[in-house]
């Protein structure tokens, strides 16, 4: 039987592997191009999916974030206004020897009233003092410069030394704390004036 030229071709190995071939080559990108299209349907599904990022409004954000900020400076404020309003020294007094003299600010010196020199406070300042050693506390106002030792914060009148049972060592140490105009405390601030020395001789201190 004779075999047409056509199918002697057909027939040829070669002809079979480069068919082969060409088969393979076109599943090969038939898959590649599957996979590139599920992988884009698959982002293009995760983007729709994912939610629209929320907005805040300007003014609720920088609220939140200022006011930890606030409070902070406020915090600072409120300590550096503490150390300024709280100082430590000794206290020393005085009475007789200037009893009835005229002071920095104009009134004159009673040593049964509850007043205080002080070098740089203002006239007319409240000031508490607490003793250091006993915990006694009495509130003065300044009313003097008065002429203190290097070593002392306050000069103290007779009234206040007695209050902090200091009369008799004439020194002691002290903490200053600046008392505010409208402090509660000042309300129940007495003026009554301490009963005299008889038997105290007034110390230079």
């Amino acid at each position: 039987m004779v075999i047409s030229h056509k199918k002697q071709y057909l027939l040829n190995p070669l002809y079979l592997i480069r068919a082969t071939i060409l088969l393979a080559v076109a599943l090969v990108l038939l898959a590649i191009s599957t996979v590139a299209v599920r992988a884009a349907e698959s982002s293009l599904r995760a983007t729709a999916a994912k939610p629209a990022p929320t907005t805040t409004s300007a003014a609720v954000m920088p609220a939140q974030s200022v006011a930890p900020a606030a409070a902070a400076a406020a915090s600072v404020v409120a300590r550096k206004a503490h150390a300024i309003n709280m100082m430590l020294g000794n206290a020393s007094w005085y009475g007789s020897v200037l009893q009835g003299h005229k002071t920095a600010s104009g009134e004159l010196f009673d040593e049964h009233l509850l007043t205080a020199a002080h070098r740089t406070l203002p006239f007319g300042t409240m000031v508490q003092v607490t003793d250091l050693r006993n915990h006694l506390s009495v509130i003065v106002k300044i009313t003097d410069r008065g002429q203190l030792f290097s070593d002392r914060a306050i000069d103290l009148s007779y009234a206040a030394a007695e209050k902090l049972n200091m009369v008799h060592d004439g020194v002691h140490p002290v903490r200053l704390t600046v008392i505010p105009k409208n402090d509660p405390s000042l309300a129940s601030q007495s003026a009554d004036p301490a009963p005299p020395a008889d038997a105290i001789t007034d110390k230079t201190n």
